[in-house]
């Protein structure tokens, strides 16, 4: 009985440095001074990663504005990125309009080439016989420069949005399939077999086991499909014959030497991109808490 009586305080101590570990790590302690999600605001902008990225596109801005105002660059040639801002600013409405227009090209290019990689894709995994008839084609598409088929594609489908929505499907379609067959044949052999002994059928195997596992290649890809996308979508623009778009915009202040509204498309382009990079990143940590690679952020 005397040796017996520690035994609750133990028990009642152990839970007390875990909760503070939880406490510490997923809520910092509000002291007052300030509305915590300010606090955790500017932690999360003050981090030092976060600050070395800054630092690196104001460096790179900053020598290329020092460079042009010291070497007395013409603006015909490289204007600084002060003037454009400028510009930019006083404009805004244009861009974006333009860039409405852009965007909604580029993600719908981007859902359909997702779509359908996945349908391909799981077909491959499940039937051997399919890949070795797939694998051709998509070489193929890989191998024949998407530019060349826009003006085709214009011919078949008119001078409306799905010519360019077809090229950005184009040009995100193979990154998405070689990593989705990557990532669908990357499960786990003992859970397999644990599902295959309780007769799992093969959608309960691709639902609980395959896309989970195919979910971090997945990713991978929509981190460079993203701007893929958005590179169809002018490319689209640029060839087939558009009248609206931030491609369109380009053509146009090129054959006018407009050289503002060039920097301004490339500036804006440039934006989304990072948007969109960065939108899909924070998805991607959102989804992915579970997995390994989350451990250490």
């Amino acid at each position: 009985m005397v040796e017996a009586a520690p035994a609750p305080e133990a028990a009642e101590e152990d839970p007390t440095p875990i909760r503070a570990l939880v406490s510490t790590s997923t809520d910092p302690p509000d002291d007052g001074a300030g509305p915590g999600r300010l606090g955790r605001a500017l932690r999360s902008v003050l981090r030092p990663r976060r600050l070395a990225s800054m630092a690196g596109l104001v460096g790179l801005f900053g020598l290329w504005e020092l460079y042009v105002r010291l070497a007395g660059v013409k603006p015909i040639i490289l204007p600084p990125p002060s003037r454009v801002a400028v510009h930019l600013a006083g404009n805004l409405g244009f861009y974006l309009d333009n860039a409405r227009t852009t965007v909604a090209e580029a993600g719908l290019g981007f859902v359909i080439a997702l779509a359908v990689a996945m349908a391909v894709a799981t077909t491959m995994v499940h039937w051997p016989m399919a890949e070795r008839a797939t694998w051709p084609v998509i070489v193929l598409i890989q191998s024949t420069p998407v530019v060349v088929l826009a003006p085709v594609f214009m011919i078949w489908l008119g001078f409306g949005p799905w010519p360019k929505v077809l090229v950005a499907a184009l040009f995100t379609f193979v990154p998405f399939v070689s990593n989705a067959v990557t990532g669908l044949r990357s499960i786990d052999p003992d859970a397999h077999r644990v599902l295959r002994s309780v007769n799992a059928s093969r959608w309960q195997v691709f639902w609980k086991l395959r896309l989970p596992s195919a979910l971090p290649a997945l990713f991978a890809a929509a981190r460079f499909c993203v701007s893929l996308a958005l590179v169809g979508a002018v490319v689209g623009e640029l060839y087939t014959g558009s009248t609206r778009g931030l491609g369109y915009q380009t053509r146009i202040a090129q054959t006018r030497s407009l050289v503002d509204q060039i920097w301004g498309c490339i500036f804006t382009l440039a934006a989304i991109g990072v948007i969109a990079t960065l939108i899909t990143i924070a998805i991607e940590h959102r989804v992915l808490r579970w997995h390994p690679s989350r451990a250490n952020p």
